[in-house]
């Protein structure tokens, strides 16, 4: 369902900027479809990845206080990540990397955001070994895309900002590239957690009713002889 509509509004922003530079949509008529566009703060694609990005926060949280609860060692991890998903959350409608653009002109907040995920790969490795195969996977894959999209095509279309050509199909193209991969790093990531929080309690495939067996008996009746 998310995947279908992250599709259905990265055509509509494709579809929407072919005919607004090819003449069909007037700047006078632009009013009327800035919604579709992607690169708008006011639109529907931005709710959209804010609201993905909330809901995996709040899967994280969810996590975290079940790790905490098993006396898992990582815990912290899972809600370092919560705060982390619900700050970009924030960040997504606010736009307080732009604001960071503003405030620090010698520097790109692309650079200081590969910096930040460097750095965060390293320390997130013990929990992504502690992961099983599969979810470990889907993790590193839904990095690799959400980061793709929000640092590395955000970089390479600096080239446009640089030489004033925002206002251009190209640029537009571009963004729907970027905003399409950051939802779907989402999506998968999203997918992976529900993954993980579906596993039964650690110990195995049946661990859960093991340990309850062990608890309360088999539940067996048994006649007194």
């Amino acid at each position: 369902m998310f995947a279908l509509v992250a599709a259905g509004l990265a055509m509509a922003h494709v579809i929407v900027m072919f005919l607004h530079y090819r003449g069909f949509i007037g700047y006078e008529d632009w009013v009327h479809v800035s919604f579709f566009d992607l690169d708008e703060e006011e639109s529907f694609g931005t709710w959209f990845s804010a609201v993905l990005l909330l809901y995996a926060g709040r899967l994280l949280l969810r996590q975290a206080r079940s790790a905490d609860a098993q006396g898992d060692p990582h815990h912290r991890a899972w809600l370092g990540l919560a705060v982390g998903f619900h700050f970009l959350s924030i960040d997504e409608v606010v736009g307080m990397h732009e604001y960071v653009n503003t405030v620090v002109e010698s520097t790109r907040w692309t650079t200081l955001a590969a910096v930040l995920v460097a750095f965060l790969g390293l320390a997130y490795l013990p929990l992504l070994r502690a992961l099983p195969s599969k979810i470990r996977f889907l993790f590193i894959l839904a990095g690799l895309i959400y980061v793709g999209g929000a640092v590395g095509v955000e970089r390479a279309t600096d080239w446009y900002d640089v030489h004033d050509l925002l206002d251009t199909l190209a640029y537009n193209l571009w963004t729907a590239v970027e905003e399409t991969m950051e939802m779907a790093g989402v999506i998968v990531f999203i997918y992976a957690l529900l993954l993980r929080q579906a596993q039964p309690v650690s110990g195995g495939p049946g661990a859960a009713d093991r340990k309850f067996k062990a608890l309360f008996g088999s539940g067996k009746r048994h006649d007194v002889q």
